[in-house]
């Protein structure tokens, strides 16, 4: 929906074929240089779908349907945290590593899952253990399974695996029905009823509430590729995963998970493996599926076909390993949710980078490659974004230098890349971001807005009105079209559009050069005499009643921890880490002097304080059976 409010807003500013151009660099469909789960073994060329680039896109009119979404959800979110419930991403970091890699010899995996910090904590570990079955790991309240886990023969990561399993679909009114009425009751009021509203394709999600007699110009429909599939296999899929004893049996139990998730795992005989899950099912050729697809039954799916889901094993790189990214070089970008476009640059590169650089690498490096990567930050929200920018930014410095401009240059060549000032020793708990850091960070997004800001403004011109700027669009879609602009014609997604000129006629500098230096005096003006002593900041534990109950030290780290080594009977080290302790229980100790409930804490709510915070692990018990 956002993708087609943005074509509708480019040709409206730039005429069809251009404005096409301009989405085309934004949203582009396959970056052959984004980093994969499966390692490339030939070269990939992007694909390109038919589109009538002639022709406006002209279904609806989507800005106002994207402006009431989005104030819509900024209303939810708002009224959420206002009652202290945490709004989640979801995300992840997994490596599997072969033995030939190992200084054991034998594979070693690591899985880390992000899903926020609640207090209580929403995930706990345990183990099951009888005469003929063994598992243990990470498991969510109240779900009677072992998500995140290992067995006497296999260990295994999970990670969002963003698949293609949803489209938006136009409807017109007559393909609208009412499903069911909704009753919520209110203590202390009357009930509220819902109306719950649906055609052919999935529920009606604008416009809410939906009212049959005024319908209005644009009716939208969800469309997802698991219904019929209920969530509640995935507990029969998770009991065959935990009893598999060859790699057959573990595919066929992945198979059956009704939803989008990438899976790194190790077995017992040293065989390292990468499947993702889920459904991806093919569109009709031709269909332009960055866009809404039309209700009016020419853009169906086709009955009960699916792409093949990538699986690989034992690749010559000895190693798996990556952070929410692209499975295989010709995955394309999933287009329902622009957040995880895959470009060149990638958080995972963080990942592979170490992996690909290290041999004879031991228990305590690939546990410990968890806090190094964590401690990164970028637009993609982890990784180095000077790795990639660098080369260029210093280019454009060195061929027009200053005695300021160098010295931002050797500050930067000082740099671990990490946003913690101090090192290694204070990646866990430092508190200041390194200047290196802030500069980059900065420097970086004053480039983005020199380049970006005067195509991407669009004003409703009866009104005046500002309908989308430049801070609308991710960050790291730009930083990814920014970099496919200083490559030119040797990037793997070459723009059509040069994002450099002076499209406003502000006077801004209209080279790529130009716009580097300029945007480096601006940042080191603005920041002013070193240190800057930015803040790390904090991650809050909040609880839905009593608000924040600890905080700990910014990282993009993970809510779970496993390390694991495989050796030929089963885990022979298993260290993991959860947050807060292993007890959520809360009772009430009577009211403070100023009337405040007290909280009395179980003696272990907070007893993994000291291990998770730290980065430590700690040892979990090996298995008795199948050793």
């Amino acid at each position: 929906i956002d993708n087609a409010a943005l074509l509708q807003g480019l040709q409206a500013k730039f005429g069809p074929a251009e404005g096409f151009g301009l989405f085309e660099d934004l949203r582009w469909l396959n970056d052959p240089d984004a980093p994969t789960m499966i390692p490339q073994r030939k070269t990939y060329k992007k694909q390109s779908y038919s589109f009538n680039r002639a022709v406006p896109f002209r279904r609806h009119d989507l800005q106002k349907a994207v402006q009431q979404i989005h104030a819509g959800k900024r209303t939810r979110e708002n009224v959420l945290k206002k009652i202290n419930i945490n709004l989640n991403k979801m995300g992840s970091y997994a490596w599997v590593v072969s033995g030939k890699k190992t200084a054991s010899g034998h594979p070693i995996l690591y899985s880390g899952p992000e899903m926020g910090f609640s207090a209580p904590a929403i995930v706990s570990e345990g183990s099951i253990e009888t005469p003929d079955f063994a598992v243990s790991g990470m498991n969510f309240a109240g779900v009677p399974a072992i998500a995140i886990g290992r067995t006497p023969y296999f260990a295994w990561s999970m990670q969002v695996g963003q698949g293609h399993t949803v489209d938006y679909y136009a409807e017109n009114p007559s393909a609208v029905f009412l499903h069911r009425i909704e009753t919520i009751k209110v203590a202390g009021s009357e009930d509220i009823t819902i109306p719950i509203y649906r055609t052919a394709h999935g529920p009606v999600v604008y416009p809410l509430p939906y009212d049959p007699e005024n319908p209005g110009d644009v009716i939208l429909s969800w469309k997802y590729a698991h219904w019929g599939l209920q969530e509640f296999s995935f507990l029969r899929s998770n009991l065959e995963m935990s009893k598999a004893k060859n790699i057959k049996q573990f595919v066929q139990a992945v198979d059956r998970i009704p939803m989008s998730m990438h899976f790194c795992f190790a077995h017992r005989d040293g065989s390292i493996g990468y499947i993702m899950s889920g459904k991806d099912p093919v569109r009709p050729a031709g269909v332009e599926t960055r866009l809404p697809l039309l209700g009016d039954g020419t853009q169906e799916w086709l009955v009960n076909q699916y792409k093949p889901r990538p699986f690989d094993l034992n690749p010559r790189q000895g190693f798996y390993g990556g952070w929410n990214n692209k499975a295989a070089a010709d995955y394309d970008t999933n287009n329902a949710l622009s957040l995880y476009q895959y470009g060149v640059f990638h958080r995972a590169h963080a990942v592979q980078d170490y992996l690909k650089a290290r041999h004879n690498l031991t228990f305590e490096e690939l546990r410990d490659l968890a806090l190094n990567i964590a401690t990164t930050d970028s637009p993609g929200e982890g990784g180095n974004p000077w790795k990639y920018a660098g080369p260029y930014f210093t280019m454009a410095v060195l061929g027009d230098p200053s005695p300021e401009r160098l010295r931002a240059l050797y500050l930067l060549s000082k740099w671990d890349g990490h946003f913690p000032a101090g090192g290694p020793a204070q990646w866990a708990f430092g508190t200041v971001r390194h200047d290196a850091w802030v500069l980059v960070d900065r420097w970086v997004d004053k480039v983005m807005e020199a380049t970006f800001a005067d195509e991407l403004l669009f004003v409703d011109p009866t009104t005046g009105e500002v309908l989308k700027t430049w801070r609308d669009e991710y960050p790291n879609i730009l930083f990814n079209v920014l970099l496919h602009a200083l490559a030119g014609g040797s990037s793997g997604v070459v723009n059509q559009h040069d994002w450099f000129q002076d499209t406003a006629g502000t006077g801004k500098p209209s080279t790529a050069s130009g716009i580097i230096v300029a945007a480096l005096d601006a940042v080191l003006a603005e920041l002013g005499p070193r240190p800057w002593n930015a803040p790390r900041g904090e991650i809050s534990y909040n609880h839905d009643l009593l608000g924040a109950l600890w905080t700990m030290p910014f990282s993009w780290r993970s809510t779970y921890g496993q390390a694991v080594e495989m050796g030929p009977r089963g885990p022979e080290r298993i260290q993991s880490m959860f947050p807060l302790g292993q007890s959520g229980n809360i009772l009430f100790g009577g009211l403070g002097p100023a009337g405040n409930p007290v909280p009395l804490f179980d003696p272990n709510y907070f007893s993994m304080i000291e291990v998770f915070d730290s980065f430590a692990h700690r040892d979990f018990p090996l298995f008795k059976i199948g050793q």
